[in-house]
């Protein structure tokens, strides 16, 4: 039996229904479910505290670009901000790769300044955004989708993704990866792991057994990936539950086999066995961005965590789970 899943990876890489629609753009008839989001905190001039939402395994948020609020994904693996084609257009064609995953590259795209984006408090100048179709994610998640929030964004700022309490802090950094709000933050992580930046990419080093491997980590990833050419020791510990078909970015779908990947562990104290992954080829991934991941982990990873990432540190931080 073959079961439709949207995997959404912009590694390789919603607006309330009110939300009015700029000149030009091309309008959806669809009937969608309309996100409510507490209002956010402002805790100081250089740091926000942000209620997130979930459109399946997605982290969705409300922020403003060109004067029109409404639904953003925040997406670790996307290397810039992407605007929906759907609800904007302009800017320039080019040739280049935007995004490429599991299913393929989407190699043209338009590119434009994205200008008045701000996210709750916080204002950013004009930035450099991705004209992307976002419709088929709009079409599985039943949302709209303005865009994605992805490291152009997030880079100067540390990011802390808190799935206990379902909230987002951000806070600016200075140079040397320090907060300019010492108080933005006030638990100290109970653990912390290093990690390699390759461009936008969070390359994260593991252990599957004994067998040492490198993850990419994409909050934008609702399914663990695994790449089907590593060696037989890892896939050992993959265990098949059944066959899928594949959805990514450029609209490709490939069949893929579901499972669970079991004995893997970032260090002695963060182990991860057990977590729904997908095993598919990664060597368009891996030639794009020069990288050499056996994998990605997103929302498995994550959502049983508090997590901060820090840029410019290449550092994740780890705090306290009080749940159960």
């Amino acid at each position: 039996m073959i079961i439709r899943l949207l995997l959404y990876l912009c590694l390789v890489v919603p607006a309330p229904v009110s939300c009015a629609m700029p000149p030009g753009a091309l309008p959806i008839k669809m009937e969608v479910d309309q996100l409510k989001f507490p209002q956010g905190t402002e805790l100081g001039p250089h740091t926000i505290r942000i209620p997130f939402e979930l459109a399946g395994r997605l982290i969705v948020v409300e922020a403003t670009v060109e004067g029109i609020s409404g639904n953003f994904i925040l997406d670790t693996g996307s290397s810039k901000l992407i605007l929906n084609a759907n609800h904007f257009n302009g800017g320039i064609s080019q040739r280049r790769v935007a995004s490429v995953g599991a299913t393929g590259a989407v190699e043209e795209v338009n590119v434009r300044p994205a200008r008045g984006f701000s996210w709750d408090s916080l204002s950013f100048g004009p930035i450099q955004a991705h004209i992307i179709d976002l419709s088929h994610i709009e079409e599985k998640k039943n949302i709209r989708v303005l865009g994605l929030i992805g490291y152009e964004v997030l880079k100067d700022f540390e990011l802390l993704i808190d799935f206990e309490l379902q909230q987002l802090t951000l806070t600016r950094l200075d140079k040397q990866g320090e907060r300019l709000d010492s108080l933005a933050i006030l638990e100290e992580p109970e653990d912390s792991l290093e990690f390699n930046l390759r461009g936008h990419v969070i390359i994260l080093k593991g252990w599957v057994d004994k067998m040492v491997v490198q993850f990419g980590l994409d909050s934008g990833a609702e399914l663990n990936l695994l790449h089907s050419r590593v060696k037989r020791r890892i896939l050992n510990h993959f265990k098949v539950a059944k066959r899928v078909n594949l959805n990514g970015m450029g609209g490709q779908g490939v069949e893929v086999l579901a499972g669970k990947l079991y004995r893997f562990r970032c260090s002695d104290r963060i182990r991860c066995s057990g977590m729904r992954t997908l095993l598919t080829n990664l060597d368009e991934m891996n030639a794009t961005f020069g990288t050499n991941l056996q994998g990605l982990i997103g929302y498995e990873f994550l959502c049983r965590r508090r997590t901060i990432i820090n840029y410019k540190k290449e550092k994740l931080y780890f705090l306290k789970w009080y749940g159960p």
